[in-house]
């Protein structure tokens, strides 16, 4: 790993639905893996579905630092009642339902973006910072328009091994580092997709920690790298 992409994205509301959820859907409290690719190619213009075999596991990382504190609220969405018909006109009598979805309120992420295919990321690069997108970016779900800003690009250190207590900047998988619990910060856990194949079948969870406040981790046992002036940990 040599340069990282880093950058902002945000907006009045977010939803990643959790996979098991159905009738009154849930959030996950930060992008999955599979939305996130999504967002980036969006940017980059990769149309959907065609995008998953490029971004496997070996050949794209990433990390995500929480910038604003996790906060969430529910709202009516007005849908078709699809029970009785998928189509306004065949439903002749009071066609919508009301499905109270999860949603984040006011998110804002740091992405840490590598990749192996230095086409797509010189062309992320030049998107991101003259601010355009090939499609219009959202979080989760089409109705919540993303925006995001470019903060630079960075040399990726490498890897650090714990030797005492350190402080991390971004989510951290459970499964490859040590935390300490302290008192006064407020942690979740979540399991959530990284990546899918191209039949849209989920390849690879992982159960991730993070501060519900924003604030940092610290590790006692792991590796991580520093980027810029943040120590973070790739999912």
């Amino acid at each position: 790993m040599s340069k990282a992409l880093a950058f902002d994205v945000w907006g009045d509301y977010a939803h990643f639905r959790r996979i098991e959820t159905t009738t009154s859907p849930l959030t996950y409290p930060i992008p999955t893996g599979t939305s996130l690719l999504g967002l980036v190619s969006a940017i980059i213009g990769l149309e959907r579905d065609s995008y998953y075999e490029r971004f496997s596991p070996e050949n794209v990382k990433f990390a995500i630092r929480i910038l604003n504190p996790i906060k969430k609220t529910r709202i009516n969405l007005n849908l078709i009642d699809t029970k009785r018909g998928f189509f306004l006109w065949d439903i002749k009598k009071n066609p919508r339902t009301l499905i109270p979805f999860e949603f984040l309120k006011q998110p804002k992420y740091r992405i840490y973006f590598w990749t192996t295919h230095k086409d797509l990321y010189q062309k992320l690069k030049k998107y991101l910072e003259n601010h355009q997108s090939f499609y219009t970016p959202y979080l989760g779900i089409s109705e919540l328009i993303a925006n995001f800003e470019y903060v630079n690009e960075f040399d990726i250190e490498e890897v650090q091994k714990v030797e005492e207590k350190k402080e991390i900047h971004t989510v951290i998988r459970k499964d490859k580092v040590k935390f300490a619990v302290e008192e006064e910060k407020r942690y979740g856990l979540e399991r959530i997709p990284l990546y899918m194949d191209k039949n849209r079948v989920v390849k690879e969870y992982a159960d991730v920690l993070f501060e519900v406040n924003a604030r940092p981790l610290t590790i006692i046992d792991g590796e991580y790298h520093k980027i810029g002036n943040e120590n973070v940990v790739f999912l």
